[in-house]
């Protein structure tokens, strides 16, 4: 019990992000990608607030850091390599194809840890981050995977908006992701109007879900509505993963 009597309101929510990302696995081995993606957009959420929910309430020892990297693999590592492995390796695929994926697979899970590491040892400590933080890599690739991505989810086919599937489109967006997570490229630390733009990202890929409860019965506006709203939210995301290295470089303080 004195274990538990040391968990502060800060690491329940690091806790939630790990949590959310093992379900999250859970439902990519079951093949419902939405339901999966869902929560991986939630264990975001729950990444956001821990650090805020901590510096508010204080913590109650000095092991947050790490307790984060780790939640952070499994959401942001494991669960979006995972992901990607799920939707496009099957036995109708070339022999060229499967080692394409898996490669793939493999380069977001391997970078993805590695970028945690590297955060987690010295990162924290510069004022910015150096490669793209794994969390945006995640929202990247899980963002491109519901407009790209399978249809061939368990789940109702009714609920997927995906535009069409494009494996190559996905793959190289996860071979991109990979390289700048691994990169020394220079990304700004998410603060200020940077915050409340990253937050209006996952509120506006979150949409999509909520939306379906009241709109699947009318299938043309929910397409369209969850695409509308998935495309402004991988914009947001393209402008960071594209204008972050820019912003620092203008800024030029890295000290």
């Amino acid at each position: 019990m004195a274990a538990w009597n040391r968990i502060s309101w800060g690491d329940l929510f690091t806790l939630a992000n790990g949590v959310l990302g093992f379900i999250a696995i859970t439902y990519i081995l079951d093949r419902k990608f939405l339901s999966a993606t869902g929560l991986l957009f939630l264990s975001m959420m729950m990444d956001g607030l821990d650090g805020t929910i901590a510096r508010k309430f204080g913590s109650k020892h000095s092991m947050g850091q790490v307790l984060d990297s780790i939640s952070d693999s499994i959401s942001f590592a494991f669960a979006p390599a995972l992901l990607i492995y799920a939707e496009f390796h099957d036995s109708g695929s070339t022999q060229l194809e499967s080692a394409v994926v898996l490669a793939c697979s493999v380069a977001v899970l391997a970078t993805g840890l590695f970028r945690l590491a590297r955060f987690s040892a010295s990162g924290y400590q510069l004022n910015y981050f150096v490669g793209m933080p794994a969390p945006v890599a995640a929202l990247f690739i899980v963002l491109v995977a519901l407009l790209f991505g399978s249809t061939a989810g368990a789940e109702d086919p009714k609920y997927y908006f995906a535009v069409e599937k494009s494996m190559w489109m996905v793959l190289g967006v996860g071979f991109a992701a990979s390289f700048l997570m691994a990169s020394e490229i220079s990304y700004p630390k998410i603060h200020g109007w940077m915050a409340g733009a990253s937050v209006l990202a996952v509120l506006m890929a979150v949409l999509p879900f909520i939306a379906g409860l009241a709109l699947v019965g009318d299938q043309p506006l929910y397409r369209a509505f969850s695409r509308t709203a998935t495309a402004i939210a991988l914009a947001f995301t393209i402008v960071y993963v594209l204008g972050g290295p820019m912003y620092e470089r203008v800024k030029g303080n890295h000290s």
